[in-house]
């Protein structure tokens, strides 16, 4: 899959057709010229379901260590927790770094600063570099891999404490990460190894866009909160290999990341073989991407072709939504709704809206936010509903709360776009 020097791929038989090009030039043109479309954002809501699933997470999630007690059933007792998860910990450093910059007198900076130092302290590897995945109850490691998805979100939470902190030992962790990861985790193929053994030798198997995609998000956070060079060299490289050799160009203009490779990373070809598109990851990459125009003009163009195909493959136009699979060899696609795809829809949708002002976009954004505020918010005890599959009332939802890391991400890009 290649890219041609106007953004829009170029695949040989797959390749955009005119037919596809006059439809992205169609729905581009659904727009409001004055931006006054761009207020639909619904600002209020946002800022309130950020403030309540903070204040949660920060009554009952913080331990006396510094490190955080994520399994929680939903009326929020905590339930058995035999090691505590880098991406898990890290995620809410973020979510209460990214916290602080709404709501600056609640605590949440020197919460995120304590748990930050429980990641370096308790995680590093003091022998070969690098972080563990988990560590135990009592701080010493457990699983000694390391991850290269673990490592995306401890560098995106250090990222993001220094952004709204100042302490430049944050800052200089996260770029530490990256150095390593450059060292370490990539592959001759130009994208990511999934794990290595503890003295970093790389283990055999699939490979998976999912890292790539959150080491990409790392690197722009960490290129906004410092203005690294390096980082945004880092962030192009992951985000052309994307562009140019995983993403999928269609004949009708839109495009698709399959979710499972090989080790030379051709796309797992069936159902059978573990292949599938993750449709929450398409609307995922597209406001990604959007927000990684600033470092390739050519980005925001295959975010266009990533949502175009998560909205005609993906979004449920009756009553708002993102489905859960489709399949590169057909059948039935899996039409389930989760509740982490829901809050990628949604940012995605807010994104692409503000960035375009079309009026589809707008509306979708509303009708997904209604279906969000009916069946994920939960009324009765706070946070949201831990989804695999809604409605609730069907018993598709779990008795545990999810970590707020999607939501934090949905409100704070909402609040931003707003002001």
């Amino acid at each position: 899959m290649g890219v041609d020097v106007a953004g829009v791929g170029v695949t040989g038989a797959t390749g955009v057709s005119r037919r596809g090009l006059l439809l992205l030039g169609l729905l581009a043109g659904c727009s409001d010229p004055d931006a006054s479309y761009r207020n639909r954002v619904d600002t209020g809501w946002h800022r309130d379901d950020l403030e309540a699933l903070l204040l949660r997470w920060h009554s009952h999630a913080v331990r006396p260590d510094g490190s955080f007690q994520l399994a929680m059933d939903r009326s929020w007792r905590p339930l058995a927790q035999p090691e505590l998860e880098l991406t898990g910990q890290a995620r809410l450093v973020y979510a209460f770094a990214a916290g602080h910059e709404f709501f600056p007198d609640a605590g949440y900076l020197k919460t995120a600063r304590r748990a930050a130092n429980f990641l370096l302290e308790r995680f590093r590897d003091p022998v070969h570099g690098g972080y563990v995945h988990s560590v135990g109850p009592d701080g010493e490691p457990r699983a000694q891999i390391k991850r290269a998805y673990d490592h995306a979100f401890a560098m995106l939470a250090l990222a993001e404490v220094y952004r709204v902190g100042g302490d430049v030992r944050y800052r200089d962790a996260a770029l530490q990460i990256w150095h390593e990861v450059q060292l370490r985790f990539l592959d001759p193929a130009g994208g990511l190894y999934n794990e290595c053994q503890r003295d970093w030798q790389p283990m055999a198997g699939a490979r998976t866009q999912n890292p790539v995609m959150h080491m990409f998000e790392a690197l722009l956070a960490v290129h906004h909160a410092c203005g690294d060079i390096q980082a945004e060299q880092g962030a192009r490289r992951l985000g052309d290999f994307v562009a140019n050799k995983l993403m999928q160009g269609l004949a009708d203009g839109g495009a698709h990341v399959p979710e499972w490779y090989d080790e030379q990373w051709k796309p797992l070809p069936t159902r059978q073989a573990g292949g599938y598109i993750d449709l929450g990851h398409q609307f995922e990459w597209s406001h990604l991407l959007t927000r990684g125009a600033v470092i390739s003009p050519i980005y925001s163009q295959v975010a266009e072709r990533l949502l175009a195909y998560a909205l005609a493959a993906g979004y449920d136009e009756n009553d708002g939504g993102c489905y859960l699979r489709r399949f590169p060899d057909g059948g039935a696609p899996d039409l389930r709704k989760g509740w982490w795809q829901q809050a990628e829809c949604l940012h995605a949708l807010m994104v692409g809206a503000q960035a375009t002002s079309r009026n589809d976009l707008w509306r979708r954004y509303e009708q997904t936010l209604t279906l969000i505020k009916e069946q994920l918010v939960d009324a009765e005890q706070g946070g949201w509903r831990l989804a695999d599959a809604l409605p609730c009332k069907s018993g598709g939802c779990r008795d545990q709360q999810p970590d707020p890391y999607h939501m934090v991400r949905l409100h704070q890009a909402a609040l931003k776009i707003h002001g």
